[in-house]
């Protein structure tokens, strides 16, 4: 819908329908703050329980989006649609593939991968399996079942399997939410119907790594390729890199990580093949625990990360000299031609 001479109209999605709406909202408010304006032409798009809107720049009015055509009311009795979305919607829909299935059907470029990709990484369990399958190294781990076809054996079962502590995580959620790291047996259950209590249809229990936690975005290069970002040590006082860690300043994260070259090397091909492995585009962060001497093992794949003022994909493209500006143009530019735009 954009032309040479006016900037493209880039809607960017905000919300969802999980406890993630609000770390969305912050990611978005970064993509509108720092994208290019003589380029892109950015609207806010909420999408919530009461439907999907539009945040009206002109008179700030919250007007319908029409999911048949992607357009809205301008106010002056016409409708404007778009050229590209900028998907900043963590959880569902934005990460398990339903918003990209109804982007795909309208024909709508965006900046994530395909449906059936988003839905294979939006669930711990298949994403391990895959992995695990493909020679990554990952933690051991059991899908649960439900209760009525759980006994106390079968919890015994798990915990002589994989051994105390371990974590308990719901299958489809992100940002840690509903994760418990369990160290004695009484607890597993209650952890489990609390993973079960975000929504998740299933739940891991993967066994304890014991290293350190490092991050490593990969980005579009700008020239067909992909480009693996710095690597970011995460660093908390926390039992683990939990929610409050994340995103209430529990954490420290160190960019570049205090490593040797070689372990860099490593860690950054490991995020490069998990990304080309698991059909991802635009950007995506692959989570590591390593110890020393050790391959990397994948532990956790972000395939819409978090893109806040503060957030680490931000912070590595700083360190790699690239502008959050820069990286939001480079991201849309993938979108639209990997689509034919």
């Amino acid at each position: 819908m954009g032309n040479s001479n006016q900037p493209l109209r880039v809607a960017v999605l905000a919300g969802g329908y999980s406890g993630e709406a609000e770390v969305s909202r912050r990611s978005a408010a970064m993509v509108m703050n720092h994208m290019d304006r003589s380029r892109f032409a950015p609207v806010l798009v909420h999408i919530d329980h009461d439907g999907w809107w539009v945040e009206r720049s002109s008179d700030g009015q919250r007007v319908p989006w029409d999911m048949a055509d992607n357009t809205y009311e301008t106010g002056d009795g016409n409708r404007a649609g778009f050229d590209v979305a900028f998907v900043m919607v963590h959880g569902t829909p934005g990460e398990d593939g339903l918003l990209q299935a109804h982007l795909q059907l309208t024909g709508l470029p965006h900046t994530t991968a395909n449906a059936r990709a988003m839905a294979t990484t939006f669930h711990k369990g298949w994403t391990t399996a895959l992995l695990r399958d493909a020679g990554v190294q990952v933690a051991p781990s059991v899908e649960c079942l439900p209760r009525d076809q759980w006994g106390d054996a079968e919890l015994k079962e798990v915990v002589a399997r994989l051994g105390l502590p371990c974590f308990v995580k719901p299958n489809e959620s992100g940002s840690s939410i509903g994760v418990s790291k369990v160290k004695h047996m009484e607890s597993l259950w209650p952890a489990i119907e609390k993973a079960r209590a975000t929504g998740s249809s299933t739940v891991l229990v993967e066994g304890l790594l014991r290293g350190r936690e490092f991050t490593c975005g990969v980005i579009p290069d700008g020239h067909g390729g992909l480009q693996a970002l710095p690597v970011t040590e995460i660093l908390t006082d926390n039992e683990f890199f939990d929610y409050a860690a994340k995103y209430e300043g529990q954490s420290r994260e160190v960019t570049p990580a205090d490593l040797d070259d070689e372990s860099t090397k490593r860690m950054q091909e490991t995020a490069v093949f998990v990304y080309r492995k698991l059909h991802m585009q635009g950007m995506a962060r692959v989570d590591m625990m390593m110890e020393s001497g050790k391959a990397p093992h994948v532990i956790e794949v972000n395939a819409v990360p978090g893109f806040s003022e503060q957030s680490i994909i931000p912070q590595q493209a700083a360190v790699a000299g690239l502008d959050k500006t820069a990286l939001i143009s480079r991201i849309l530019d993938d979108a639209l031609s990997q689509r034919g735009a």
